[in-house]
């Protein structure tokens, strides 16, 4: 779900987003400034720690763990799809290979 962090969207689980609230509780919302870009699907795109400002490292570790999981999370949508694809692509080869047999025993070209 897309939440706002550090004036921005981010895509975030519901555990995430509660391991966020525990970090601004302890070190505060401002750490999340400027500390991050994404896109408008709320994806980190970059992380990029301002040099002017102290970030807690606890801080830049959430978001590096964030992005690695929004990266897992679109590979196993695809992953998902693709497997969707090749389940049904060999039910219909099994299907085939089915009609050739019965052909085979029908018009007695089996081997035996």
């Amino acid at each position: 779900m897309i939440r706002a962090v550090g004036n921005k969207r981010l895509d975030l689980s519901d555990s995430e987003f509660g391991y966020y609230n525990a970090l601004v509780e302890q070190f505060g919302p401002k750490g999340f400034v400027g500390l991050f870009s994404t896109d408008k699907n709320g994806i980190l795109i970059s992380i990029t720690p301002p040099i002017d400002n102290v970030v807690h490292i606890g801080v830049v570790y959430f978001i590096l763990n964030v992005m690695m999981n929004q990266r897992i999370r679109m590979l196993d949508g695809e992953l998902k799809k693709v497997s969707e694809k090749i389940v049904s692509r060999e039910s219909v080869d099994n299907i085939v290979e089915r009609v050739e047999r019965i052909e085979a025993v029908v018009f007695g070209e089996q081997d035996e």
